[in-house]
């Protein structure tokens, strides 16, 4: 009995020892196949990200990707009415960048720029101010107005800047009138309208250069991770009272991490989309901002050629920066206030440029509700 009792005891203990090995076996084929899977997800990921960039470029005026070839092309800044009256606007929701301040009456006039667009309608389209083209000349950017003021015809010619005019021969070929606008008294100036496909024939026509000039600095310059500030100020609302009559307002949405564009009390709106305009990043550049003297019109100098201090407004937060600007030739740099380059959260840029006797108002959204 004792014998089979022991028989017994080996038997069991060499099952035990056949099971042990083949679960370490088991183990080992699974561990290797999840590697090999794992490898395999990689190399999938890899090969889909260079599908998806390959013959894109990074836009410069946002820093995410984009066609290649639009890429390298200069951009084009469209001055753009802002006068309540001339609401709403159209086409400026694809702009990359949209510079505002203000002009003679106490409004301001936003210049639209553009990297990579293709919109329908743009406008209306207004007559250039001199200060705007600083804003041009630092993308290397083709200006596209509707008429223009005595000091903006003078700087045209002794800064070398490129640009499509609508009171020109080229009027016809890049601009026409909203016919309900022209038709309704006193809209026949906030009628004038462009679209991409038109400016690009304009281009054609006039021969100016498409690419950008090698030797041109970027103006931004974009984080690869996105930041929320860990110090400044809550600026989940920021008001800007450029005078009784604009006040420009932002309103940081948590859903999106974008702030939303309001104005005159109301959400601004692009008409062509219905859609409220939304940036990623605000700058406020402080500047002085005075009228010209003896200008009959009540025109104004803005100082953008020296330099000053500012803000960087993300994600409902706000730091102060400076910026310097040596020449109209030369791009606008920002810094950070410990001098190094500020570097920006990828998307849209709204910039005020805002007079430097003022006070920007930051907010939280619980103390805006009070």
């Amino acid at each position: 009995m004792r014998k089979y009792q022991f028989l017994a005891s080996i038997i069991g203990m060499l099952l035990i020892l056949f099971l042990l090995v083949g679960c370490n076996q088991k183990t080992s084929l699974d561990t290797q196949d999840y590697q090999d899977s794992e490898s395999m997800q990689n190399d999938n990921i890899l090969e889909e990200e260079k599908i998806s960039t390959e013959g894109k470029a990074i836009n410069p005026l946002t820093g995410l990707w984009i066609d290649e070839e639009v890429a390298k092309r200069r951009p084009v800044a469209v001055m753009i009415n802002n006068l309540k009256k001339a609401l709403p606007q159209s086409g400026i929701s694809q702009a990359d960048i949209i510079y505002e301040t203000l002009v003679e009456g106490e409004i301001t006039r936003l210049m639209a720029v553009f990297q990579d667009f293709d919109a329908k309608k743009i406008g209306p389209v207004r007559s250039a101010r001199h200060y705007y083209l600083d804003f041009a000349l630092d993308h290397d950017a083709i200006f596209v107005h509707y008429g223009r003021s005595p000091q903006a015809e003078k700087a045209f010619e002794e800064w070398n800047v490129s640009h499509l005019e609508g009171i020109s021969y080229l009027d016809e070929v890049m601009f026409w009138r909203d016919p309900e606008r022209y038709n309704k008294p006193g809209m026949k100036e906030h009628s004038a309208y462009t679209n991409a496909e038109k400016i690009l024939k304009a281009w054609d026509m006039v021969g100016y250069d498409k690419e950008k000039r090698k030797d041109l600095e970027p103006v931004f310059h974009f984080l690869e991770e996105e930041i929320t500030p860990s110090k400044g100020q809550v600026a989940e609302v920021v008001l800007l009272p450029f005078s009784s009559y604009q006040v420009s307002e932002f309103r940081f949405d948590k859903d999106t991490n974008l702030y939303k564009r309001y104005q005159f009390g109301e959400p601004h709106i692009d008409i062509e989309n219905n859609e409220q305009l939304t940036v990623k990043n605000i700058i406020v550049q402080f500047a002085p901002i005075y009228p010209i003297p003896k200008d009959t019109a009540g025109r104004k100098e803005v100082e953008l050629v020296g330099k000053g201090t500012g803000l960087y407004i993300t994600n409902g937060k706000a730091v102060p920066l400076t910026w310097s600007k040596k020449s109209h030739q030369s791009p606008t740099s920002f810094l950070n206030e410990n001098g190094t380059v500020l570097k920006m959260n990828k998307g849209k840029t709204w910039v005020c440029v805002f007079p430097m006797n003022k006070d920007v108002e930051l907010l939280s959204a619980h103390e805006m509700e009070e």
